[in-house]
C-alpha cells in the first residue's frame, strides 16, 4: 500500500515491529521502587527538588517518592472529586508550572464525577510540607465525555511554555460519538493553551500563533487533529521535538514524533487512517496527513504507553533512544537513529506489570508506573547488558 508522506516526510523513515521480528529479550530490568500504589498514571520530577518524584494515581491522588521512600501524606489529594470506576478514567494527567516552585502551580486531568473531563490547576499550600491545597482548584477547560474510554489524558508543558493538553475522541470504540476532524470540537486533537497571559474573565488564553485561531467555526485551542487516543505525550529535552503515541482501533498501534519547528496544524490522520493504513478501507485520501513514525500490530501489542526519549539519561547505553511500550504484554521497547531519519525499533525486556507510562528522574533515572488496583508498582529500569546497542535489529 502507498504511505502518505506526512508533510512531505519520507516513508523510509517508518520503523516497523512484525509479530515475527519480537524475540524474548533481557537487555533491561525493573526494579521495584514503591508497592501498594494505586493504578499509576503520571511520573514528574525537576532539578529543584532532586530527591522527589511525583507520582500520580488513578484513584485521586499524587504521591511524593521522596528518596525513593513513598511518603504517607499525599502531595495533593482530589478523591473526593474524582471519577476513578472506569479503567481509562481518574487521574490521567499531572504536570508542574515549568518555573515550579518559584510559580507554586501543579495543573492536573481528571475525570469529574459527572464523567466530564476536567483540567484544573492547584496552588502549593504554604509552610514547610510540600503540598498542594485540594481546596485552591481553579477550573481551567471542562470537557463532557459521554462514554468512558478516549477521554483527555496527558497534560504537559512545552518547551514554548504553553500547556498541552491531550484528548481522545470520546470513544466509544469503532462508533465514536465526535469527530477528530471536525474543527468545531475539541475530541480528537491536541490543544494549547496559555495559562499565563490570561485575559480578565478568562479561564486561559489562546497562543496567538495557534493554528485555527482565524479559522471561522474552528475552536482556537487546538494546535493538533485527529487522534484516537493519545494517552501519553512527551517533549524531547535536547531540541523541543513532540513525541505522541496513539491507541490504535482494530489492527495498529502508532508513535509519533513531530519536529520542533514543524507548521501547527498537524493531522494524524485518525479516523481516516490507523497508524500508516487507511482506515476502515484502503484507497482513502492521505493528503496533507501525518504519517507516523514507528506502529505495531495487534500481533505484537494491544495498547501503545508512549515514553520518553532519553537525554542526560544514567543508562548511558539507551542516550537518545525513545522507551516506550504496550500495555496488554508489558513488552518496552527502544527505537534509535543514526541519522534522525531512519529509525529502527527493538524489544528490550518486558515487564512484570503492565506499563501506564515513564519518566525520568533529575539525576537520569528511568523509572515506569505499572497498574494495579491498590497494588500497583513503581519500578526503576537498569540495563543488565552495557553492549545491547549492537544488539539492535
Amino acid at each position: 500500500m502507498d504511505l502518505c508522506q506526512g508533510f512531505a516526510r519520507s516513508a523510509a523513515g517508518l520503523a516497523l515491529l512484525a509479530g515475527a521480528a519480537v524475540h524474548a529479550a533481557d537487555l533491561i530490568q525493573f526494579e521495584p521502587i514503591v508497592g501498594g500504589l494505586d493504578r499509576l498514571t503520571s511520573i514528574v520530577a525537576t532539578p529543584n527538588y532532586p530527591d522527589t518524584v511525583w507520582v500520580a494515581e488513578q484513584a485521586g491522588r499524587v504521591r511524593l517518592v521522596e528518596n525513593e521512600v513513598l511518603r504517607a501524606v499525599p502531595f495533593l489529594d482530589i478523591t473526593d472529586r474524582t471519577l476513578s470506576s472506569g479503567f481509562e478514567q481518574g487521574l490521567t494527567g499531572f504536570a508542574l508550572a515549568p518555573a515550579f516552585p518559584a510559580s507554586p502551580y501543579v495543573y492536573v486531568h481528571y475525570i469529574r464525577l459527572d464523567q466530564a473531563s476536567q483540567v484544573s490547576r492547584f496552588r502549593l499550600l504554604p509552610g514547610p510540607l510540600l503540598a498542594a491545597d485540594p481546596a485552591s482548584e481553579l477550573g481551567l477547560l471542562t470537557l463532557p465525555q459521554g462514554h468512558p474510554t478516549h477521554n483527555c489524558n496527558e497534560v504537559r508543558f512545552g518547551p514554548d511554555g504553553f500547556l498541552y493538553i491531550g484528548c481522545g475522541d470520546g470513544g466509544p470504540p469503532f462508533t465514536p460519538l465526535h469527530d477528530p476532524q471536525s474543527l468545531a470540537e475539541l475530541y480528537g486533537k491536541i490543544l494549547r493553551i496559555d495559562v499565563n497571559n490570561v485575559p480578565i474573565g478568562q479561564p486561559y488564553g489562546i497562543p496567538a500563533d495557534n493554528p485555527f485561531v482565524n479559522t471561522p467555526g474552528a475552536r482556537a485551542e487546538i494546535w493538533a487533529l485527529g487522534v484516537r487516543n493519545p494517552y501519553r505525550f512527551s517533549f524531547d529535552t535536547l531540541n523541543g521535538d513532540l513525541w505522541l503515541a496513539d491507541v490504535g482501533q482494530s489492527q495498529w498501534e502508532e508513535v509519533n514524533r513531530v519536529p520542533a519547528g514543524t507548521p501547527f496544524g498537524v493531522n494524524f490522520g485518525w479516523s481516516r487512517m490507523e497508524g500508516a493504513h487507511c482506515y476502515p478501507d484502503e484507497g482513502c485520501d492521505t493528503s496533507s496527513l501525518w504519517l507516523p513514525l514507528l506502529e505495531f500490530s495487534h500481533s505484537v501489542g494491544c495498547a501503545v504507553i508512549g515514553g520518553l526519549r532519553l537525554r542526560n539519561t544514567a543508562l548511558i547505553a539507551l542516550q537518545g533512544r525513545y522507551i516506550y511500550a504496550d500495555l496488554c504484554t508489558g513488552r518496552v521497547f527502544g527505537a534509535q537513529t543514526g541519522d534522525e531519519t531512519q529509525w529502527s525499533s527493538a524489544l528490550l525486556g518486558t515487564a512484570p506489570r503492565q506499563p501506564t507510562g515513564f519518566g525520568q528522574t533529575a539525576d537520569g533515572q528511568l523509572w515506569m508506573g505499572s497498574y494495579g488496583v491498590g497494588d500497583a508498582v513503581l519500578f526503576r529500569i537498569v540495563v543488565v547488558d552495557a553492549l545491547f546497542a549492537d544488539r539492535f535489529e
